[in-house]
């Protein structure tokens, strides 16, 4: 048997390190360098790192290992070795900001460092075999685990994050900024760690054959015993983290709804069964929608995951914030958060659909363009300036459309690779796509447009150039002659986003943005007291921060400390709707009625044009500023039902139509239609035509909803159709559109039922 203490001190110690090692981990930081993201200490230069480190450092060892190399020497010059890709990834601090750089740390420690200990392991296992051809076991083992895990993990299970033994894992999706850094991170590097302990023991237990029977029945009692805790972990690899089986976040989630076509696993504790009842039949009606313009159908049920809040779905899927539609598992389902359920379940939807001509096993097309300009072309409309209008708004500014003599071919061209979709500015990838697939369903039928979906065989398909067919579309966009007038600030902020690959801080969240988010969770607990004291400590990081000055000014003016917010923010010369609000409440409640109003004018004024209902709320604020008990009441931490309440003693249209708000937002939907439809603006008050029409046509709008919701559907038709022609007859378009396709809902909920 060969120990370590028998071995010459020049084997255990003076064994010559590859020079080799240090160079490839050279090339490879240097080739790191140029590559936005990839060149700073974070996930994604670890993982490379880590996946290089383990097929270097593990045929490195083979080779000492076979001189009777002692592990423990081995191990240590291997993980020395490290030091450079470390250090040529810090040295990049220079040039390159990383506000992330000691999560990065953490991450380097995790992937590199935990597998260059496997790789060492396998590696002492595999050369005190009499095994042939070491070095290529070696390889097509560390291969089959590249490849097997992600197949494994991201194949057969509804998550969006892979952990790996080779290169460390993906932690999510690329467009969450915020990566999730999950326990099971932690507790799959731990295995990592204790399959290199079967290894190194087996490797023990092999030399001991000729030898000492004690070493090898200790060795074998050690593989017996890690075994056993690799197999408990496997056990409960669920709940550790590991990976995520939809059995798993179906029970967490505790509650489903089944509809004709849906299963949807939804928190019981966040929403009503009435909420999702009605979710249901909107469901329903997305995939009516979608058969009818697509001519296809999933033929199997579809799973719909809701989840409460950004971090159970982190927990859950390994996504906090990205809403998906994982085409490729066997069960057609989505995943997207409660809160944005209406503004992104029907992009998702479309991904689902699209499952059915989308290439086999994948279920989608090779092209990434494709893939979201299909689900972003068959969104219903939304109110605000469409994907076409966001286009001439862009190519007449050239606003995040690249260098100014590129052609709009070159652009599409860019967008239809993978490569080329997701290391541009999301928005605009998005955008483009969507109007140029929609201008392509316009003009040439669906049934082309799944042809040409797979494989992106333009020619083939369309018997032209994807560059004729990108002039037709410019052609098409140059004959419009009227765009939403609030097309440009939408666009500017939007396709003016940098990407990932833009922002000098890729994954880092700063400070006050955490202390901020993390004082909205606490004040959507009702805890207001730590909620306060975030937001202050958000506020002394960044004291312009205008989401936590809001936030503060809301906990402040519900605990009766108008003064105090007032001193805070007229200090402030930043210019916010929501800090202009929260100033009018302040006055308002000082009794300074005048002030108040004009600090309400100016949030509107800065309110976005397709913001309909923050506009009349604001409106409604300006019409009952002369009332401080009113706008207490309104701004206090009462329950809606306890503010409906005191609402209902005071007079005035104005506080009926915001007792008639508070009603629904209880979930009173019949008593707040009944309110609402006896409350009407009176002739004679005072307010400028565009208040007015602004108030009346949100009264319509409201009126819809709440009639909808009570059971009332043809009233509620009759409004929303009402609605949608008054916007028409002044040029709202967008705002009609998508009113008419409301009453295209509840018309079609009417013969479902």
């Amino acid at each position: 048997m060969i120990v370590e203490a028998d071995l010459p001190h020049a084997a255990r110690v003076n064994l010559p390190f590859p020079r080799r090692v240090l160079a490839v981990y050279a090339m490879v930081g240097l080739a790191l360098w140029p590559v936005p993201v990839f060149n700073i200490l974070h996930v994604e230069s670890s993982a490379v790192v880590a996946l290089v480190a383990f097929f270097t450092a593990g045929l490195t060892s083979l080779r000492l290992f076979a001189r009777q190399a002692a592990f423990r020497g081995v191990l240590l010059r291997q993980e020395a070795a490290l030091l450079v890709p470390w250090a040529m990834l810090t040295v990049t601090l220079l040039w390159t900001p990383n506000c992330a750089y000691f999560e990065g740390l953490l991450l380097f420690f995790l992937f590199p460092v935990a597998s260059v200990v496997l790789a060492v392991a396998l590696a002492f296992g595999l050369s005190s075999s009499r095994l042939r051809r070491k070095r290529l076991l070696f390889v097509l083992l560390g291969a089959a685990l590249v490849v097997l895990t992600p197949v494994y993990d991201l194949g057969l299970h509804p998550q969006f994050y892979t952990y790996n033994h080779v290169f460390g894992g993906v932690l999510g999706p690329i467009y969450d900024e915020d990566l999730a850094v999950r326990p099971g991170l932690f507790a799959f590097r731990g295995l990592t760690l204790l399959w290199a302990g079967v290894a190194f023991f087996i490797g023990q237990r092999l030399r001991a054959e000729a030898g000492d029977s004690v070493a090898g029945r200790r060795a074998s009692s050690a593989v017996a015993l890690l075994a056993g805790l690799i197999g408990l972990v496997y056990f409960f690899s669920a709940p550790l983290g590991l990976n995520t089986p939809a059995w798993y976040s179906q029970r967490k989630l505790s509650a489903v709804h089944r509809t004709e076509h849906f299963d949807i696993f939804y928190d019981a504790a966040s929403a009503t069964a009435d909420e999702i009842a009605f979710i249901g039949l909107d469901h329903e009606y997305r995939y009516a929608r979608l058969a009818e313009q697509l001519g296809v159908a999933p033929t199997v049920r579809i799973e719909s995951y809701l989840y409460p809040d950004a971090e159970t779905k982190a927990r859950l899927t390994g996504a906090r914030f990205t809403n998906v539609a994982p085409v490729w598992l066997p069960t057609p389902q989505s995943h997207v958060l409660f809160d944005a359920y209406a503004d992104v379940f029907p992009h998702e939807l479309v991904h689902v659909f699209s499952r059915s001509f989308g290439l086999p096993a994948l279920n989608a097309s090779l092209s990434v363009g494709l893939v979201e300009g299909l689900a972003v072309a068959l969104e219903p409309p939304d109110g605000r300036p469409t994907p076409d209008e966001q286009v001439m708004v862009a190519l007449a500014g050239r606003i995040g459309l690249g260098e100014r003599d590129a052609s709009l071919a070159d652009e599409i061209a860019a967008r239809l690779s993978p490569i080329g979709f997701w290391s541009g500015r999301g928005a605009v990838s998005y955008t483009t796509m969507g109007s140029f697939v929609k201008y392509l369903l316009a003009a040439y039928g669906a049934e082309r447009l799944k042809a040409v979906y797979p494989r992106a065989n333009f020619e083939a398909v369309y018997g032209k150039p994807v560059e004729a067919l990108v002039t037709e579309w410019e052609g098409f966009l140059a004959q419009r002659t009227v765009i939403d007038r609030a097309a440009g600030a939408l666009t500017a902020k939007r396709f003016t986003a940098l990407s990932l690959f833009e922002k000098p801080c890729p994954h880092h969240v700063a400070a006050y943005r955490r202390r901020y988010q993390e004082g909205s969770k606490a004040l959507a607990r009702g805890d207001t007291t730590r909620a306060k004291a975030l937001f202050e400590a958000s506020l002394a990081r960044q004291p312009g921060y205008v989401p936590a000055l809001a936030a503060w000014s809301q906990v402040m003016l519900a605990q009766d400390r108008p003064d105090a917010v007032l001193a805070r923010l007229d200090t402030m010369r930043i210019v916010s709707p929501a800090l202009s609000f929260r100033r009018g409440d302040a006055l308002a409640m000082l009794g300074r009625a005048d002030a108040a109003r004009l600090r309400y004018e100016e949030a509107l004024a800065g309110l976005p044009p397709s913001a309909q209902e923050e506009h009349a709320w604001t409106v409604l604020r300006i019409a009952l500023a002369e009332d401080p008990a009113l706008v207490r009441t309104l701004v206090s931490s009462k329950t809606p039902r306890v503010q409906a309440e005191r609402l209902g003693a005071a007079p005035g249209w104005a506080a009926q139509m915001m007792r008639s708000l508070q009603l629904a937002a209880d979930g009173a939907y019949e008593q707040a239609a009944r309110v609402l439809r006896t409350t009407a603006l009176p002739a004679n008050v005072a307010f400028s035509e565009g208040h007015r029409r602004l108030l009346e046509y949100q009264r319509l709008v409201w009126l819809a909803y709440f009639e909808y919701r009570s059971g009332n559907a043809e009233e509620a038709i009759r409004n929303a159709e009402r609605v949608a022609q008054l916007y028409q007859e002044v040029g709202a378009r967008n705002a009609a559109a998508w009113l008419r396709d409301y009453a295209q809902k509840v018309r079609w909920t009417v013969g479902a039922l």
